[in-house]
């Protein structure tokens, strides 16, 4: 429903914001209008993203679809890059051959509403994406909170520049929110990447581990081997125990059984995959 009413109300604004350039000439809403059409198409793939990830593991991929989302939060951030490279070469150039702005207040009120509309809808898509752990929810909800403040930096722009007469503010704002939209855009292209490269969420390990080290010592055993990594938003968890040589299989696998409940909840995610491998003490670490 969210990345639904996202890609309406992006096709929306991008019919605003274009009105409001062809109407000022600006440089400032040039970008917010560009950095609109980054959004539309980055909301399609978000969109179709999404109900990937939903799908259930199958033959061909046995940890699901989830790592999809890695792949929707790179190409929206390297979207949003290119966005930023558009805008400051087109902003450049207008400074070299000389800024020329008209109707400033049509232009201003039409990206500040445009920019409220934004600001709104970023707001519940992060919430709402990090509430059902959607990591396609929340690049998309970012991108929008993006988009929201380079119309806020285009309304101020455009009021600093109509109040001073200083015209050529206009295209260096455009610069300057460029910037914020190039560092906001390589954020995502790193999550992605840490994601594929299956880094460790140090939050959600620092969570499993203190929970283990208490859980060990309470029943006089150890842990290592201890792995984590992220499918898209499901943890993935596993490690080994080892348990005295006269542990019997059904105590083992109850202890067991224990940890990994403990560990699930230590993290606060239901849904996360975690495994556990039994093995005497008489076995050297290292060995599986």
């Amino acid at each position: 429903m969210w990345m639904t009413a996202s890609l309406f109300t992006g096709v929306a604004m991008l019919a605003a914001k274009w009105t409001a350039y062809l109407i000022t000439n600006s440089s400032v809403i040039f970008s917010d209008a560009v950095e609109s059409i980054v959004h539309i198409v980055a909301v399609w793939f978000a969109w179709y993203a999404l109900r990937v990830t939903s799908r259930p593991p199958d033959s061909e991929h046995h940890f699901g679809h989830e790592k999809i989302g890695f792949v929707s939060a790179g190409i929206e951030g390297g979207l949003i890059c290119l966005a930023a490279v558009v805008i400051i070469i087109t902003a450049i150039g207008r400074l070299v051959a000389g800024v020329t702005l008209q109707r400033l207040d049509v232009g201003i009120t039409i990206t500040a509403a445009a920019g409220t509309v934004n600001a709104a809808l970023g707001f519940f898509l992060v919430r709402n994406g990090r509430r059902e752990r959607s990591l396609v929810v929340e690049a998309n909800g970012k991108h929008v909170l993006t988009d929201a403040w380079t119309s806020a930096g285009a309304v101020g722009g455009l009021l600093l520049a109509s109040f001073t007469g200083l015209m050529w503010l206009d295209p260096i704002m455009a610069v300057v929110f460029a910037a914020n939209i190039l560092w906001e855009g390589s954020r995502l292209v790193m999550t992605s990447v840490n994601g594929l490269m299956d880094r460790a969420d140090p939050i959600i390990e620092h969570q499993c581990r203190a929970f283990l080290d208490r859980f060990t010592k309470e029943h006089g055993i150890s842990y290592h081997r201890f792995r984590l990594r992220m499918m898209g938003s499901i943890p993935h968890i596993d490690f080994h125990l080892q348990l005295s040589d006269s542990v019997s299989i059904t105590e083992a696998h109850r202890i067991a059984t224990l940890a990994e409940e403990g560990v699930r909840r230590a993290i606060g995610i239901e849904a996360s995959e975690v495994f556990s491998h039994v093995e005497p003490t008489t076995v050297p670490r290292g060995h599986v």
